[in-house]
Parts: C-alpha cells; sequence; structure tokens
C-alpha cells in the first residue's frame, strides 16, 4: 500500500502481517505500520505482541533501533540490560538501541502491547517470518 504524506493512515489489527514464534519463546507478533508496508511512511515500525501465560521473548538486541513497549494487558517482568522492571497495563518500556532485552509473562492471562522501532527495519523479520 502507497502512503499519502498529509493524509491519515488507518489499520486495525487483523489486517498486521505477522506470525507465532515457536518453542520456547511463543507469542503472536504483528507489524502494523512500516515503511515495508505503507510505501512513503516515516521511519517507525508500529505492531502488537501477544505473550500467552507463562510464556517469554527470546533475549534479543536491535543494534541499530530503540524498541519501546506499552503494555495494554497482563503482567509481567522485562529484563533490559541489568535492569528488571515490573510491567502491566499502562506501563511503557524504552530499551535503547545495541541493548538487550527480554520479556516474561508471569500471570495467568496474555500479556498485550503495542512496540515500535524507531527507526524502522527490524520489523523485517516479523514481516519476512524469520523472528526467533
Amino acid at each position: 500500500m502507497s502512503y499519502v504524506p498529509g493524509t491519515p493512515i488507518v489499520v486495525t489489527e487483523s489486517d498486521g502481517v505477522g506470525l507465532t514464534t515457536p518453542e520456547p519463546y511463543v507469542r503472536h507478533v504483528k507489524v502494523l505500520l512500516s515503511p515495508m508496508l505503507q510505501e512513503g511512511l516515516e521511519d517507525f515500525a508500529v505492531g502488537t505482541c501477544e505473550v500467552p501465560p507463562q510464556q517469554m521473548g527470546s533475549l534479543h538486541t536491535h543494534p541499530d533501533a530503540a524498541e519501546i513497549w506499552m503494555f495494554s494487558e497482563g503482567h509481567g517482568r522485562a529484563v533490559i540490560g541489568e535492569e528488571e522492571i515490573v510491567t502491566g497495563p499502562g506501563t511503557v518500556v524504552y530499551t535503547p538501541p545495541g541493548v538487550s532485552h527480554q520479556f516474561f509473562n508471569t500471570g495467568d492471562t496474555p500479556v498485550k502491547l503495542f512496540w515500535m522501532y524507531s527507526p524502522s527495519g527490524a520489523e523485517r523479520d516479523v514481516i519476512e517470518a524469520e523472528f526467533g
């Protein structure tokens, strides 16, 4: 889809491009906004992630992009570099470029969050279904 500057882009979660990652890091990840999906979009990406109860994301780093997590449902624990952060609805976590990070769902319900990469690029793995 092409983006016309000065006009809004409206997508729903069902419009997203994504995948479910395999054990032991089960999560449902979708990209909603990205220059790879909306040609002409500015240099950022936004998506969603749902982490089932007692599951976790892989420990990873984005060398050239910051990642922001905005939690809307569920409870968990984020490890950002050497720091541990308790998360719940309304929590926003910023990870600078090059800092390792991982998320753990510590609850009995799914954790739902929006994520953002700035600049874009790291979402390519999700779009191309090569995300671990």
